[in-house]
């Protein structure tokens, strides 16, 4: 039969589902208040009405809280291992106590103090899978997105801290709407023994004799196994409400061995963020939101069994993704759209000054005098003067050189003299070897000049052997001048060519006989040399 406690709101953000040994009560929380909660029969009418309520539903995750008698626990010790090592030694620890049920997982409470250092774990296994497999099949045929399946003791585990049970032997006791009387000794922080006991009908018996009644049989298998520690007492810790807290002040004596703690379940949820906690007896709701708020604790849970979780988690993640990229999108659209503003603001003001420069240009422009060429023409006209004088050369340097070397030489008479101003390939061309300037001699001179001299020697009595020689004897003195990259005679007193012949009278007086000659010298002019 289903119950309806609380009216149905969409949207729930967290579900807890607690399965009992008798019942169910699926818990739908929205921002970590109860929203509404189901109670469902473990009974064929239960679980048809539990398969409506999921139709109903929207997908959301859920969590599975296991409560139930059929949950054993083991103190074990392993060899300190790790990886498959340690997975092989459980699953044949697993194999040796629980055998027949896939609901199994071990804990690990610390090392043992000996030479081996062993770990100390506790197994514990739901025996009988039966008592799950129904619920669980209605949820993998909706497709719910299932979280995990964890046990309520070992979640109680996490409550210690919230009620500041920090002994080394606590025993916390908790009345449970779904299964019924709910018994787990810690020691030292770790859950070593839990005790599901059946609780009658609240006023069908006296609730506080009934309990401590439960609570003297847990307590004397306790130091039957000599779990509590004998340094400190035995810390109770009860959860009830109302009334049933009245009745258990009366019956609860401290002793050295024993101190007890009653608490309120109204004031532990609010401990953990309800507002409204319903003010029952029950202590389901309390455990139900604190696995709501966090599903860190060791799971039961198969991976068949928490496929649709997995890929719930991934769809929010895309989801997720997705927003994020469009965020960051939208945020970059907008900040280039910002950038282009500017930047056409700036386009504006630039456009703006040039078209206010422009007018002044014109304005100023016209008040000058009319001139037969454009002002751009002149300009072009004085950079070409410019380059000319700054390439102008003077024949100064190089008539200083011949003049200076005539000096030396009296026999050789000047009869002509022409003088260019060439570049390097024009230096080089129109000799008879058409050799080029070397490539240091083109890297040393801006440019060159070119002078051809033509003269004789005087006097000249008919030597012409000996005149050749005083040619060359000239040649070789403009030579060895400075800046002179090359002298070529061009002419000799005598043609020795191959191709001309050899003519000449021996009636000939002395005094009509010419030794004329024709010289070429080149002479380089380094970069700032230039004589105006």
């Amino acid at each position: 039969m289903i119950s309806l406690l609380k009216s149905i709101s969409s949207g729930a953000e967290t579900r807890v589902l607690l399965i009992g040994g008798e019942r169910a009560i699926l818990y739908l929380f929205q921002a970590g208040e109860l929203a509404h909660a189901y109670i469902f029969t473990a009974d064929p009418a239960g679980l048809a009405g539990f398969r409506r309520c999921l139709g109903e539903l929207d997908p959301a995750p859920l969590s599975v809280l296991v409560d139930v008698v059929e949950e054993e626990y083991r103190q074990e010790t392993i060899p300190h291992v790790g990886g498959a090592d340690r997975k092989a030694v459980l699953e044949r620890k697993y194999a040796r106590l629980f055998r027949g049920t896939p609901y199994r997982m071990a804990q690990f409470q610390g090392r043992d103090s000996g030479e081996r250092r062993d770990d100390r774990v506790l197994l514990t296994a739901i025996t009988r899978p039966e008592v799950l497999t129904p619920w669980l099949d209605l949820l993998l045929e909706h497709r719910v997105p299932v979280a995990g399946i964890f046990s309520l003791p070992i979640l109680s585990q996490r409550l210690l801290k919230r009620i500041d049970a920090t002994g080394s032997n606590v025993l916390l006791i908790s009345l449970q709407k779904a299964s019924g009387l709910r018994q787990s000794f810690f020691r030292d922080g770790h859950l070593k023994i839990s005790r599901l006991a059946h609780m009658p009908r609240l006023g069908s018996v006296p609730f506080a004799a009934h309990l401590m009644s439960e609570v003297e049989k847990l307590r004397r298998y306790l130091n039957s196994l000599a779990l509590i520690s004998r340094d400190s007492p035995l810390q109770i810790y009860i959860l009830s409400h109302g009334q049933l807290l009245g009745e258990l002040e009366q019956h609860c004596r401290d002793s050295e061995q024993e101190k007890y703690f009653l608490l309120d379940t109204d004031d532990v949820a609010q401990r953990l963020g309800l507002e409204q906690t319903g003010e029952s007896h029950y202590a389901d709701l309390v455990l139900a939101r604190l696995l709501a708020g966090s599903r860190s604790s060791p799971s039961y849970a198969q991976p068949q069994e928490t496929q649709f979780y997995k890929l719930h988690r991934l769809r929010t993640a895309l989801a997720v993704a997705g927003l994020m990229l469009v965020l960051g999108s939208a945020g970059w659209s907008g900040f280039n759209f910002i950038e282009g503003v500017i930047l056409k603001e700036q386009a504006l003001d630039a456009a703006q000054k040039a078209r206010f420069y422009q007018e002044r240009f014109e304005m100023a422009r016209g008040k000058l005098p009319e001139t037969p060429v454009e002002p751009r023409e002149i300009k072009t006209a004085v950079d070409i003067v410019a380059e000319l004088r700054r390439h102008r050369s003077s024949p100064k340097p190089l008539l200083a050189v011949i003049g200076g070397t005539l000096a030396t030489l009296p026999e050789v008479r000047l009869d002509r003299l022409s003088w260019r101003s060439a570049d390097a390939a024009e230096a080089s061309a129109g000799t008879a070897m058409e050799a080029p300037l070397s490539s240091a001699d083109a890297g040393a001179y801006v440019h060159y000049q070119v002078a051809e001299i033509a003269g004789h020697l005087a006097p000249f009595e008919g030597d012409y052997r000996g005149a050749i020689a005083a040619v060359d004897h000239f040649a070789d003195v403009l030579r060895g001048r400075a800046d002179v990259t090359a002298v070529e005679v061009l002419q000799y007193p005598l043609d020795l060519r191959s191709d001309t012949s050899v003519s000449g009278s021996t009636s000939g007086t002395p005094e009509r006989l010419v030794a004329s000659f024709r010289l070429k010298l080149t002479m380089g002019v380094p970069d700032g040399s230039q004589e105006s």
